[in-house]
């Protein structure tokens, strides 16, 4: 995932140095180290640790490196297992991952230009999946900042048992070719087959049961909308750590969503206050500031809170029988956050293994979501992305074996057939939006 980010006129000048690191294993890494120029501090220079997203390598990370050290910090990016010139399997975050990012952190540290223990991490999608593993394996980061990443592999990549098959084939292809384990689980992970070894293999890339034992100061940054990692991910992390924390949801993500987006100066400013305040202890008052911030869907509005936000439940009635329908017009303006639920009757169900809901505005996807449909009542988890609905929107649920207008569920052409009875749409929303 490349990166070219806008950021402001550099404070110091610096320097850049490219080399290998061999690991225990013999597997070379890949790296770039920056250091500022001008009179090193007394115990080095604070340091960073960068890490890229899946298919990337530290050459992405370059705008992300450029204001840290611009302003005083050494960084550290390389490049993962399997990925760019780095030699090893990609492992997608497995054991051989976390030795790797726990050998660079002694390597970093031990530099004598750098702090031993004033050192942060930043990492996106892939990469900020490796920095909360390290967080929950204990790596001594004084601060970190996890974008756009997963705390749950799992439930992020197939909730509710069923694979969101496009976004998990996405990111196969990306690395399938240089790791071996990932092409082996392909067929099953983008097929939700093989349902127990899948959850075993993400549990163990996963951080969400270490989570209460972080204290680490963690600023969270999710996407409004983004089909690989909504927004309770980050919710995840914020609500179990222990420690200081920060949760900006903005405009950017995975697909339909890019990096970086509009409010990426925002995002970087953010980023630079937590590392001055927690890793050169210059009080700048982000510490005090309400930690919960979410921005509005175009713009520079930011709405923050003094935690998670109150929300309530708006029911929306489907009528009938068709496997596309259109319920009530909303008579106020509406802003979803958290996870709504989609409630449908299945009369009878033959060979179809996949029951997807999408749940639209027009031809705009609001959220999606499946499950492995039996007869009887099937409830839907639908995904949590913050999408605004102004007043006199009228939603239409559409029903498959796909999902509609979009490639998070691919359809796999089922044979098979479904009778479905009404539904019942729970949308959790704002109590206030946002965007409005």
């Amino acid at each position: 995932m490349a990166a070219a980010l806008l950021w402001v006129a550099p404070a110091q000048a610096y320097s850049k140095e490219s080399g290998k690191r061999t690991m225990s294993d013999g597997v070379g890494i890949a790296y770039d180290l920056y250091k500022p120029d001008g009179t090193m501090p007394a115990g080095g220079w604070p340091g960073v640790i960068v890490l890229h997203g899946l298919g990337g390598s530290k050459d992405d990370m370059g705008s992300i490196a450029d204001p840290f050290v611009s302003h005083g910090y050494a960084v550290l990016a390389y490049t993962a297992r399997g990925h760019g010139t780095s030699g090893g399997a990609a492992g997608l975050a497995g054991p051989d991952d976390l030795a790797t990012e726990q050998a660079m952190f002694s390597f970093f540290a031990g530099l004598p230009e750098v702090s031993d223990t004033q050192i942060g991490a930043w990492g996106i999608s892939y990469g900020g999946g490796q920095i909360w593993n390290g967080l929950g394996a204990a790596i001594p980061y004084k601060a970190a900042e996890v974008v756009e990443t997963w705390t749950d592999l799992f439930s992020a990549l197939l909730p509710q048992n069923l694979a969101k098959s496009g976004i998990v084939l996405g990111f196969a292809k990306a690395i399938e070719a240089r790791s071996p384990l990932i092409a082996a689980i392909e067929n099953d992970a983008v097929h939700s087959t093989n349902i127990p070894a899948l959850k075993s293999f993400a549990d163990s890339r996963s951080s969400y049961a270490k989570l209460p034992k972080i204290t680490t100061p963690v600023y969270m940054f999710q996407g409004r909308v983004d089909y690989a990692f909504d927004v309770g991910q980050a919710l995840n992390g914020y609500t179990r750590i222990t420690g200081p924390k920060h949760l900006y949801v903005g405009q950017f993500g995975h697909a339909p969503s890019t990096f970086p987006g509009p409010d990426v100066s925002y995002v970087l400013a953010q980023g630079l206050a937590w590392y001055d305040h927690y890793l050169k202890n210059a009080p700048n008052g982000i510490d005090t500031a309400k930690p919960v911030t979410i921005a509005a869907v175009t713009g520079t509005k930011r709405t923050s809170y003094a935690g998670v936000p109150k929300t309530k439940v708006i029911p929306a009635g489907f009528r009938g029988t068709a496997m596309r329908r259109t319920g009530p017009k909303f008579q106020q303006a509406l802003e979803t956050f958290g996870v709504s639920l989609l409630k449908v009757q299945v009369r009878k169900v033959s060979n179809y293994p996949r029951l997807v809901a999408t749940v639209l505005a027009g031809n705009r996807v609001i959220t999606h979501g499946g499950v492995v449909p039996k007869v009887g009542l099937n409830t839907i988890r639908l995904a949590d992305y913050v999408q605004y609905l102004p007043k006199g929107t009228r939603l239409t649920v559409t029903f498959g074996d796909s999902s509609t207008k979009d490639v998070a569920y691919l359809g796999f052409g089922s044979s098979g057939s479904i009778s479905l009875g009404p539904a019942e749409l729970s949308l959790q929303v704002l109590t206030k939006p946002v965007s409005k």
